[in-house]
């Protein structure tokens, strides 16, 4: 209904100045006030065929001779058109200040806060992390990375005080219990070495090598060893899968319980190695500088970090499966940590949205000019019907109130002059 005002209004005023003009000339109408009524239909008729007009000029071609190259205006004047859009875009609506504006009406972080404490956005968003990580990962094995990793990391070492360094994060990290998820990745990793069959197979070389060196002590330990062996008193593959059992059950029990003897002894070990590292002591310092200087001056160093790579590659891989693996579990464990320190701190969230704003504006004020090309290259694409048809289908039944604008007005405005004019006589 809207998208035809315009026609119905012109055809209501037509037929109205038509109807009555009949009238009136048949003298069925004889009272000479319908001349103000002829007058309206008149005036309506006019505006509503000069606004039609004037619409219609602005989508296509109308072959009415002269006026005809004034027609079709959005088509012909697509290139200027088309440059008053990107100006209006780019300089009025999205210009750098009312960007600038209204970024600095949002509270970023706290958005991003609410965003990442709701599970599904969280799980959705370490998803992504997990797949450009894997992504990044799947050269991490490359020999040439091992190469240029030992270069950087023979030129770096020596400027650094890492000894002091690797001593405050130690410390830190076992004293807040931030270590405990490594453990279980480093514990979950023995596990799998023991029940691979490559270790059993190792184990028993050892135990017979072993049994060889016991039976070369003396003659007495080699008979003794020999019957034992005769009789099944020894049973180097028993003994084997006894020795990996125990020390699997030895694993889980320690995997399981952060207060386990192992783990306590050897948290309190690395506590006090890590606070003499920390404190500057002469020889654990020394101990880190000897144990760095032997690897970047080992000939064997570069095919270490590349072992060390393939290792931790496949490690990664396994360990971004799925959300609860021990790294995984440690990195969110660690993401709500952070969300909720930021959250309860609001002076350092001021200078993250501080850090965060001055970093969007500095981008947008250096690739500005790409939200133009944006537009200029989307209006490109459209050819002259489609931009025109986008066009109408935006705006179109809105202009169909222009139509019947100057049908109504049109029409008071003729009956207004005709009152006049029977005024003046």
């Amino acid at each position: 209904m809207k998208n035809n005002l315009g026609f119905l209004s012109l055809l209501i005023a037509f037929s109205g100045l038509v109807l009555f003009e009949l009238l009136v000339r048949t003298d069925i109408l004889s009272n000479p006030a319908w001349k103000l009524v002829i007058a309206g239909f008149e005036a309506a008729t006019i505006g509503g065929f000069a606004d039609w007009f004037a619409v219609s000029a602005l989508f296509r071609e109308i072959p009415i001779p002269i006026v005809r190259k004034h027609t079709n205006i959005i088509a012909k004047n697509r290139a200027k058109l088309t440059e008053g859009i990107v100006d209006l875009v780019t300089n009025k609506w999205l210009s750098p200040e009312v960007i600038s504006g209204k970024l600095s009406e949002i509270n970023l972080v706290e958005k991003i806060i609410q965003f990442l404490k709701k599970p599904d956005n969280q799980k959705k968003s370490i998803e992504v992390i997990q797949k450009i990580v894997l992504v990044l990962a799947d050269d991490l094995d490359s020999p040439k990375l091992a190469s240029n990793l030992k270069t950087v990391f023979t030129k770096q070492i020596g400027q650094l005080d890492l000894g002091s360094t690797l001593g405050q994060w130690l410390e830190k990290s076992i004293k807040n219990g931030d270590h405990n998820q490594i453990w279980e990745l480093m514990i979950q990793a023995g596990s799998k070495a023991i029940s691979n069959e490559d270790t059993r197979e190792k184990l028993l070389s050892k135990l017979a090598v072993a049994a060889t060196e016991y039976k070369e002590k003396g003659l007495v330990k080699k008979i003794t060893l020999f019957l034992a062996e005769s009789t099944g008193g020894i049973d180097l593959d028993s003994i084997a899968d006894s020795l990996l059992e125990q020390a699997n059950v030895f694993i889980e029990e320690a995997k399981s319980n952060p207060e386990h003897p192992i783990r306590v002894k050897f948290d309190d070990w690395i506590l006090d190695f890590a606070h003499k590292l920390a404190t500057g002591d002469g020889d654990s310092k020394k101990m880190i500088d000897n144990f760095i200087n032997g690897f970047t001056e080992n000939a064997d160093a570069e095919s270490m970090i590349q072992k060390l790579l393939v290792n931790f590659k496949k490690t990664l891989i396994v360990q971004l499966e799925n959300h609860e693996t021990p790294l995984m579990k440690f990195v969110i464990t660690k993401l709500n940590s952070v969300l909720s320190d930021l959250e309860q701190n609001p002076e350092t969230q001021a200078n993250v949205n501080r850090w965060i704003k001055d970093t969007i504006s500095n981008l947008i004020t250096e690739f500005h000019g790409e939200i133009g090309n944006m537009v200029r290259d989307s209006l490109a694409k459209l050819d002259n019907a489609e931009l025109v048809h986008q066009i109408e289908d935006k705006v179109g039944n809105d202009l169909q109130y222009i139509r019947l604008n100057g049908a109504v007005v049109g029409g008071l405005v003729g009956i207004l002059i005709a009152v006049v004019k029977l005024a003046l006589g």
